[in-house]
């Protein structure tokens, strides 16, 4: 028996999703550890092998696969609980993280906070040495600076070093120099360079992905290099594999030399989840995972995640190519609370994992999106985690009434009820906003409504958006761990060659690829993939001559690109502008200014399970009281076993769905059908009063 393992750690819980080679998965659900998050990744897999009989020598011993998502150093930018970074960089341009790029997102607000810095002002040293843009070395490294600035990088304690110098993109000697000077002056320090991390032009979001990477490099090196010694220590003998946020996976060291690429790495294998299921659902997609301290929304069009290198943590953008998820506080464990002006407001503050919602009697005492969903009857208080786990309803109803129906002057389940539909509108915001605000109709879209609480709401966000379909995966509780077992690696390679297409360089251009692909191709041969398993991808950034700006086009994949290739790109490139941005220029030549290559490794997919038996005669478990939103009054309402669910049963609403690691709610109007051994389908009925499925939700102010 072999095993692929994936472990997310969110928030609240941590997720493991065990696949064996029979197909057949084991979802589990273990509380976050936050003062330790690798204790729960221990935890989780010592209570996964009791499930399956062994130890956890046994299942690590058998295990083919383990990918490892974490929000470690995701939170600890959000939170600033880093170390003492310092960072080197060009004289005269130290102030690079504070001008940014002159940008304010309120501009007119005189009073807007700027933005937290990574590094402190007087940690931010400058030294001589300067190429201009034509390689030439304007003034030489000032290495005497370099050995000064070191002194006082250890006289402050520093963990880690950025180094960031002007044009090292094209031209990294004074940055490779810099960081042997500093490793010799500095042992123990870890010492990042830009041209290492992102050789692209801009400054500023060069320096800020290499102090980004510098900030969480310490922590995180001590997080892996335990986990991976744990790991091995108790038999694994694969690679730890670790999600990175362009979607793909990759081994330890890789993240270590980059670790900008761990930030939001279990979000990113949200869409790679969704994806393993278009071929059922459509390969029209937006996928939801709302767990128990956020909500994850991304869009896939035609078979493909949106991805973006305009993502910001705190502020701060991380510059790689990144899946764009876009991310907001409505979870699980997002607290309602009642603002100075008697308004009802929902997160983004959570509860997280300790101490959670009211209702699971950690000493949690404000009421929670959980303890709504407990008030109205969604939630069965004996059931929850399949049963580890009782929920007090009887403190999620004194929660609910302190907080919000006392000062409100509501009834507990209407202000249960309140909670629910403030929630709800902000999470059709954020799915509005990967979608209707970008020129995209969403009711061409199936909605894949995943995470442990995303089943509650998934009925009722799709009628809001005018959404027809809802398809709810069996993993849907612990999605962004099941997505891990079904990913690819990943790795990403960038060369930055300014070209315009009508005097091209072809000779340049195709050295530069190759080298880039031999280098891709190196790695995952390394890794253990055959030819066969290994897909290369290209693309080029580029813009009209002047803009600012550029957009990302397929590349052809010929073994020597020619005229009729730049043709080709020419052509993507003009299409994908007017589309983008209602204009085009089709007679000017266009710019090219970094050259990408994707290497992606695919290794033999993972076995489905055998469909579960054909559709007897449905019969609900048992009922119980539920709030209706059709009468806005509680009312008996059937609670159905989804292991009862064969292929083809169907389940009008007003209904309940429960599983082991999620809930499903069906409203009046709402029909969910079984499919095969995928999950379920839900055809959603529209809104009250909304003729022909018209967007009232999606374009209403």
């Amino acid at each position: 028996m072999s095993y692929r393992i994936g472990v997310d750690i969110g928030g609240t819980f941590t997720d493991f999703t065990v696949a064996r080679e029979s197909g057949e998965l084991l979802l589990w659900k273990q509380d976050s550890t936050p003062d330790d998050p690798g204790r729960a990744v221990v935890q989780g897999l010592a209570a996964v092998a009791e499930q399956l009989d062994t130890d956890v020598e046994g299942l690590l011993g058998e295990t083919e696969l383990f990918v490892h998502g974490t929000t470690v150093a995701t939170n600890m930018l959000i939170q600033r609980n880093g170390p003492t970074i310092g960072l080197l960089c060009t004289e005269g341009f130290r102030d690079v993280l504070y001008f940014r790029d002159g940008y304010k997102p309120e501009r007119f607000n005189m009073h807007l906070p700027h933005p937290r810095e990574l590094v402190d002002r007087w940690l931010r040293i400058g030294v001589p040495g300067r190429f201009d843009p034509t390689g030439e070395e304007v003034a030489p490294l000032g290495e005497d600076e370099v050995r000064a600035a070191a002194a006082q990088f250890r006289e402050a304690g520093v963990r880690a070093v950025a180094v960031a110098f002007l044009w090292s993109m094209l031209y990294p000697r004074h940055e490779q120099r810099a960081a042997a000077i500093l490793r010799e002056e500095l042992p123990g320090v870890d010492v990042i360079c830009s041209a290492d991390v992102l050789p692209e032009i801009r400054e500023w979001e060069r320096t800020s992905a290499t102090a980004m990477s510098a900030y969480v490099m310490p922590k995180i090196r001590e997080y892996l290099t335990a986990l991976t010694a744990q790991l091995e220590g108790g038999g694994l003998a694969s690679p730890l594999l670790i999600m990175q946020i362009n979607g793909g996976c990759a081994r330890v060291p890789e993240i270590l030399a980059r670790p900008v690429n761990i930030l939001a790495s279990g979000p990113a294998a949200a869409p790679a989840a969704a994806l393993h299921f278009a071929g059922s659902v459509g390969d029209n997609l937006i996928s939801v995972d709302m767990g128990g301290t956020s909500l994850d929304v991304c869009l896939i069009e035609d078979g493909r995640a949106a991805m973006s290198r305009e993502i910001q943590v705190e502020g701060q953008p991380i510059g790689v190519s990144a899946v764009d998820v876009h991310s907001i506080g409505a979870g699980g464990g997002s607290i309602g609370w009642v603002d100075a002006g008697d308004a009802l407001r929902v997160g983004p503050r959570s509860a997280g994992a300790n101490p959670g919602p009211a209702c699971y009697d950690q000493g949690g005492t404000e009421p929670t999106v959980t303890d709504a969903n407990v008030v109205l009857g969604y939630l069965n208080p004996d059931a929850f985690l399949g049963g580890r786990r009782r929920l007090r309803d009887d403190l999620s109803r004194a929660a609910v009434d302190e907080f919000v129906g006392g000062p409100l002057g509501l009834s507990t389940v209407e202000a249960a009820a309140g909670i629910v539909r403030v929630v709800n509108a902000n999470m059709v915001g954020a799915i509005r906003a990967v979608s209707v605000d970008r020129g995209v109709d969403p009711r061409r879209f199936t909605l894949v409504c995943a995470g442990g609480a995303g089943g509650l709401h998934a009925a009722e966000l799709a009628r809001e958006l005018g959404i027809e379909k809802v398809f709810v995966p069996l993993e849907a509780g612990v999605f962004c761990s099941f997505g891990m077992t079904v990913t690819d690696v990943r790795h990403d390679h960038v060369t930055a060659l300014h070209q315009v297409t009508d005097t091209i360089d072809l000779d340049a251009v195709n050295a530069t690829i190759a080298e880039m692909e031999g280098a891709a191709r190196a790695e995952l041969l390394e890794e253990g993939f055959t030819e066969d398993e290994i897909t290369l991808e290209r693309e080029v950034d580029a813009r009209y001559p002047g803009q600012v700006h550029e957009i990302t086009v397929p590349v052809p994949s010929t073994p020597r690109l020619g005229p009729d290739d730049i043709a080709t790109l020419v052509g993507s490139f003009h299409e994908q502008h007017l589309a983008q941005f209602a204009y085009n220029r089709t007679t000017m030549p266009i710019e090219c200014l970094h050259w990408r290559v994707a290497a992606i490794g695919t290794g033999a997919a993972a076995a489905r399970p055998d469909a579960a038996a054909e559709a007897g005669d449905v019969q609900p478990m048992r009922t119980t009281e539920a709030y209706s939103t059709a009468s806005g009054e509680v009312e008996e309402t059937p609670i159905y076993d989804v292991a009862a669910l064969g292929v083809g049963a169907s389940v009008r609403g007003p209904a309940i769905v429960a599983a082991p690691t999620t809930t499903i709610v069906l409203h009046e109007g709402d029909v969910l059908e079984r499919r095969d051994a995928d999950g379920f389908l839900i055809e959603v009925a529209p809104a009250a009063g909304a003729a022909g499925g018209a967007l009232t939700g999606a374009v209403s102010a």
